[in-house]
């Protein structure tokens, strides 16, 4: 008897020539690659190594996809998207040149995120295939994580982790074969660990912080830990950061010690631009005017 095909890892698959660009998150957990596949046809028989989402970009006139039983053939329009678990056999052919964003899932992070939410069975959590459907959480989600990385921001780590998690708890919850149900918490963090965390945070402020470093310090999972946040203080990590940063900001400003460049590293932005962005949105004017009068 003939052993089971090995499933394909996604780079023996995809041509580097297609990947116009490749972001890897969560410790490779997601990685996600903005694609322009040509027209022509594809098989793995034997599945890939990774769960994969395809979200479409553009509008393509037809394409045909066939994940196991599943087949459809038609177009495929902007924001429409495809889920093929890991190892599912899967053919896809495309008459025009087709702009995707492609996200790989490791099964290993799916598989940490549902031990971390408590989901009973964990180790039999599957994902169920997709064709051409619409989701207007993913697609929001995606298009964020999209648009984050078009912006190439220093300190974007924290909020590119939580979109990742964001993704796949919608997925675990949506599309499993059991559907995941998140324990809900009422009380935030409580007030030791959150003295904790807004003290590492405004201790690592010049420093790319990611979900898993304070999500640690309040020994909470990644996965409850961004919601009891925003039940503590009302907004989310990410943007309890930002106002952080600005506010530090201010105080250097009015120093009149260093540069507006040098302000703008010393709180974890990547460019003066970047700060100028996020200073001017919350305070409504920029470094230069603010630290002139």
């Amino acid at each position: 008897m003939s052993s089971p095909a090995t499933a394909m890892c996604p780079a023996d698959v995809i041509k580097e020539e297609w990947v116009l660009s490749r972001h890897i998150l969560q410790s490779g957990g997601l990685i996600v690659e903005h694609q322009l596949q040509p027209s022509g046809e594809c098989e793995v028989s034997s599945g890939l190594t990774h769960h994969f989402l395809v979200f479409e970009l553009g509008n393509v006139t037809r394409q045909v996809f066939r994940i196991g039983k599943q087949e459809y053939d038609g177009s495929l329009l902007q924001g429409e998207l495809l889920l093929i678990p890991a190892k599912a056999p899967f053919f896809g052919a495309c008459e025009t040149t087709d702009e995707i964003l492609a996200l790989f899932i490791d099964p290993t992070f799916l598989h940490q995120m549902s031990l971390e939410a408590n989901c009973p069975h964990s180790e039999q959590v599957e994902l169920l295939s997709v064709i051409n459907t619409r989701d207007l959480q993913i697609e929001s989600i995606v298009q964020s994580i999209h648009n984050e990385i078009q912006q190439n921001r220093w300190g974007s780590r924290l909020y590119l982790d939580s979109l990742a998690n964001l993704l796949v708890i919608h997925l675990l919850r949506n599309y499993t074969s059991s559907p995941l149900k998140l324990r809900e918490y009422q009380v935030g963090l409580g007030e030791f660990r959150l003295k904790r965390v807004l003290e590492y945070i405004n201790a690592h402020l010049e420093q790319d912080i990611g979900l898993a470093d304070i999500a640690e310090v309040a020994d909470f999972s990644q996965c409850y830990f961004s919601s009891l946040f925003k039940q503590s203080m009302g907004i989310a990590p990410w943007q309890y950061i930002v106002q952080q940063r600005v506010e530090r900001a201010k105080k250097l400003l009015k120093q009149r010690n260093n540069s507006i460049s040098e302000i703008a590293l010393q709180c974890g932005f990547n460019s003066q631009s970047h700060f100028t962005q996020q200073f001017r949105k919350m305070t409504g004017v920029t470094p230069k005017i603010y630290q002139e009068h």
